[in-house]
């Protein structure tokens, strides 16, 4: 089995580990259209032979079909995790789980109007990380007193910034653009026009924290306030992250997702 939340503006409880928390919550949205997931942690013959997997993926709001899409990927990816043998390098396989989710999206949506998500995946492996991502979402990692950002987002927003070196687009614009976050490769567009993962894998230390996160959390709080609620252990950091967004007071808060995984070998 995989764990998976649905969740409603009552439900404030995140989900609890020992080394894993995951928090799903609505915002001022009609749907909710977030999905996270981690592999079985108490199935110990999976975690050593193919490590831990974390997933997180983002409906967008503005088709028709986001939520279908973001359950049907995030339980498209940790069913193959379970089932599929593990017949390629660690980054490799992760490029085929993900081939194979996008393209049963693409069938689910065939016959529909339209429908898409982003996507973080974090697999732990041995002590070693290897992640991918497609979208907006956001993989950090914080070690010692710092949070470093990951993954890089397929958005508008890169093609803006590369506009204002060729001396395009003045910088006056470029924060305020209307495009800037508009994503240029999300899952459910047929071929991806963009995937950021890592083919050499980061070496984690006793302590690390991977957090996963929609633009719910990182659209509302700064990274400052992101980290400074990843103390203690991984239930009490999200209940302390939850709070700050509800705290922040967002007009039309979109819907906020997280998935904290602490690593320890022994847990």
């Amino acid at each position: 089995m995989f764990f998976f939340k649905r969740t409603t503006k009552q439900e404030q409880a995140p989900e609890r580990r020992s080394c894993y928390a995951g928090l799903r919550q609505l915002g001022d949205r009609p749907e909710q259209q977030d999905c996270i997931a981690v592999s079985d942690l108490e199935d110990e013959a999976l975690r050593k032979e193919k490590g831990v997997l974390l997933t997180l993926a983002d409906g967008m709001g503005g088709m028709d079909h986001g939520a279908q899409v973001s359950k049907l990927l995030v339980e498209t990816l940790q069913e193959d995790f379970r089932e599929r043998p593990l017949d390629a390098a660690p980054d490799a396989w992760l490029l085929e789980l993900l081939g194979r989710a996008n393209r049963r999206v693409n069938s689910f949506l065939r016959d529909k109007t339209s429908g898409g998500s982003t996507l973080v995946m974090a697999l732990i492996q041995g002590g070693r990380l290897y992640h991918l991502s497609v979208g907006d979402s956001r993989l950090y990692l914080a070690r010692g007193s710092g949070l470093v950002l990951l993954n890089r987002q397929q958005s508008y927003g890169a093609k803006l910034d590369l506009m204002l070196v060729k001396g395009i687009l003045p910088a006056s614009e470029l924060a305020a653009h209307p495009q800037r976050r508009a994503l240029t490769s999300y899952v459910g567009m047929g071929d991806l026009e963009g995937i950021d993962r890592n083919t050499v894998p980061l070496t984690l230390q006793r302590g690390d924290t991977l957090l996963l996160l929609t633009d719910g959390v990182f659209g509302t709080l700064s990274e400052e306030e992101i980290f400074d609620a990843l103390c203690d252990d991984p239930d009490t950091a999200l209940r302390r992250l939850e709070h700050r967004v509800r705290s922040a007071g967002k007009p039309y808060q979109d819907n906020y997702s997280a998935v904290l995984y602490r690593y320890d070998p022994d847990c």
